[in-house]
């Protein structure tokens, strides 16, 4: 796998929040740039976590340099953070550590509460999922998820008199993830719909009824949404309830 493909990814890191100690690291630098200093990252990390708890800023989640990008959440007392270039989007970053913090705590959670020493070789494995998010080729939804999310796609679309045309899973950076049957028209009006649903923080669902769809927009996760294209002339109200069905299918499947 090359490295270039990261080359705005900088590096990787889970830690302790209280503690500080290391849990993971991932340096995606070339060979011959010096790697970002773990223990370093980590204690300026926490000097700004007790800054923005002395300010009053607690939706503190991004830190901007010249040319570097900090970006990080809390999931379960630890901090997982992301070392970038500045061009990259805060609102991309965010999606990526989401995605990770979800498949991490699903597959190591118990461990780490019970573990009593850190030792990071148990996590070694976990570097195969990172780097596939960080390829931004499958982000939240990895390629066994993406197939299994897709049969439920085709299921919803295929069912009759309930007017779903089209069904596509995108994610909040404007990534479309899966796509059946959507017409690129009101695909480009999902997507355009997109920039209003991100800002609404307790998002459900929308409808957009028009005379040209019934268009459906429903939350599956933190960072994804599955839009559907329904047939004006048949009933809005069965067609949301099967986008719901969906919805709870897919959600059985993926880190969420």
């Amino acid at each position: 796998m090359s490295l270039e493909k990261f080359k705005t990814i900088k590096a990787f890191f889970i830690f302790e929040k209280e503690t500080g100690n290391t849990l993971f690291t991932r340096s995606y630098e070339a060979q011959d740039t010096t790697t970002p200093d773990a223990h370093l990252v980590v204690a300026f990390l926490t000097a700004m976590f007790t800054f923005a708890k002395s300010s009053s800023l607690s939706e503190l989640r991004v830190v901007d340099m010249t040319d570097l990008r900090f970006s990080f959440i809390e999931r379960d007392d630890l901090v997982f953070a992301i070392l970038a270039s500045s061009l990259v989007s805060p609102l991309d970053l965010q999606f990526k550590l989401t995605t990770i913090a979800s498949l991490f705590l699903a597959e190591y959670g118990t461990q780490v509460e019970e573990m009593q020493l850190v030792d990071t070789e148990v996590f070694e494995a976990f570097k195969s999922h990172v780097d596939e998010v960080f390829l931004g080729e499958t982000r939240e939804m990895l390629t066994s998820s993406k197939n299994a999310a897709l049969f439920y796609l085709k299921k919803l679309v295929q069912q009759k008199n309930i007017g779903a045309r089209g069904a596509m899973i995108v994610s909040f950076t404007g990534d479309i993830l899966l796509e059946y049957k959507m017409d690129q028209t009101r695909m480009a009006g999902a997507i355009r719909l997109l920039n209003v649903s991100t800002y609404m923080r307790n998002l459900r669902y929308l409808v957009v009824s028009s005379e040209a769809t019934n268009l459906v927009a429903y939350k599956i996760s933190e960072g994804l949404i599955l839009y559907v294209d329904g047939d004006p002339t048949s009933g809005l109200e069965k067609l949301v309830v099967k986008v719901s069905e969906t919805v709870r299918q897919v959600k059985e499947i993926i880190p969420h």
